[in-house]
Order: C-alpha cells, then structure tokens, then sequence
C-alpha cells in the first residue's frame, strides 16, 4: 500500500471582503512558512460510580482556527495588510514661506515632504548660499554649517510618494485562498478560508541582514450559512485534487 505523505508548497491569494462578497484574489507574493491552528474550548465530565473518577465525556463548547506565516515581498497592498495601515498616494505640493525659525549650526532640520525639488532657503528676504548648508532632497531634511542671523524660510516642491500608517485599520477582513502541491505524491491540494482577519499584533523589522521577513497572525471567522453546507465548513475546506493520471 502505497504510505499518503504531505509536503507542500504553493500560493497564497487574499480577497478584500466588502459588503460580505469576496473582491478579486490578489497572490500576496513568495511565502516560506504558514501554519493553521485548531484551538478548542472543552468541559471534562467525571463519573462518580466506579471510584476511580474517570472522564466519561467530553463536551465541546468552543472551536476555533488561528493562522500564522510570513511574509517576504512587501508591495503597497501587503505593506497596509503587514502594518494594519491605510495607504493614501500623496500628490506633488508647491511649499512656499515654510517657517524654520532660528537655525544653529550642525542641526539637521526635517523639511514637511520627501524627493525636494526647487529648494531655496532666505534669511529675511535675502537668499542663503548653496553652499552654507547641505540638504538630503530625498529625505526632506537640511544641514546649516554655519548660524544663520535671523529666522529662516524655505521653499520647494515635494515629490509624490506613498503613505502607509501604522496601526489604523482593524477591521479588513479577507478570504485567503491556498493553490498548494504535494511534492510527495503530485497531487494538487486547496485551501479556502471563507473569512479571516489579521491581528494587528507584528514585528516590523527596520534592519536586515539578509532578505526581510515579516511576521503575519489572525484567526479565521466563522461562516454560519456556508456551515449548513457539509462540504463548505464553517470555517473553510481543505481539498485534495489527485493528480492527472
């Protein structure tokens, strides 16, 4: 008899839910590890007759399914889903008259805005040489070598760029979709989970070594009407597709 063994590898998709229906599957990129939890609540009865207090039922009164992986490739969609953020695509912005106040030598001062074009600075009403200062137009930020007599104004342009915040958006909810193979057997193997929502609860790492790595938890919801249907689940399916003979 030929031994069933699983070793999987495959794509995982998600689908922004809105008004309760599944939007277009979106694959979020290469993902090394993803694990499924089954997590039960249950009361033990003990009977009292034999004298030896054994458990003679068990009654289930929770269930529950919790997910955990990572992630590798960190696009605006994944970014917002790895944050719980809200992405908003900021526009190019003519900055005139950006009060500095009194700058001292050696501070570096932020600018409001990223990738700075047309940048000049005054004192008064007068232009302050390129050459007393060093600024970081990518970042938005500005280095006087020298004091300035007076308070200082800026001008610029900003470049549009992408905002993602961190910790704002808790209540996204998405079906995740599995296309998996069994490399030890050939057969296709699928997993839909009809609902689930990630925690907001992460590790971001800001440094790295190597290739970046970022962690994802939540828990599937339950679907109470797919759960009438015995081959939907409440929570989801796993389905085994046997290779093509």
């Amino acid at each position: 008899m030929a031994k069933e063994y699983i070793s999987l590898q495959g794509k995982f998709y998600l689908s922004e839910i809105a008004n309760g229906v599944a939007g277009a599957m979106r694959h979020i990129g290469n993902v090394p590890e993803f694990e499924l939890e089954i997590t039960t609540e249950q009361v033990e009865h003990q009977e009292s007759t034999s004298g030896q207090r054994t458990t003679d039922f068990v009654l289930t009164k929770t269930t529950g399914v919790n997910f955990s992986g990572q992630l590798e490739e960190v696009d605006k969609e994944n970014l917002k889903y790895i944050l719980s953020g809200m992405q908003t695509d900021v526009t190019s912005t003519a900055v005139t008259d950006h009060s500095l106040g009194t700058v001292k030598a050696g501070e570096e001062i932020k600018l409001n805005g990223y990738g700075l074009t047309a940048v000049t600075f005054k004192a008064g009403s007068t232009d302050i040489e390129a050459t007393k200062y060093e600024l970081d137009s990518i970042f938005g930020t500005v280095i006087f070598k020298e004091a300035i007599a007076g308070p200082v104004t800026a001008a610029y342009t900003t470049g549009a760029v992408s905002h993602t915040t961190i910790a704002s958006d808790f209540n996204k909810e998405y079906e995740l979709f599995f296309k998996g193979i069994n490399t030890a057997t050939g057969d296709s193997m699928a997993v839909r989970l009809w609902r689930t929502k990630k925690s907001p609860e992460t590790k971001f790492p800001l440094i790295h070594e190597e290739l970046g790595q970022y962690e994802i938890s939540g828990q599937s919801l339950s679907d109470s009407e797919k759960g009438l249907d015995v081959t939907l689940g409440l929570y989801g399916h796993v389905v085994t597709i046997p290779k093509a003979v």
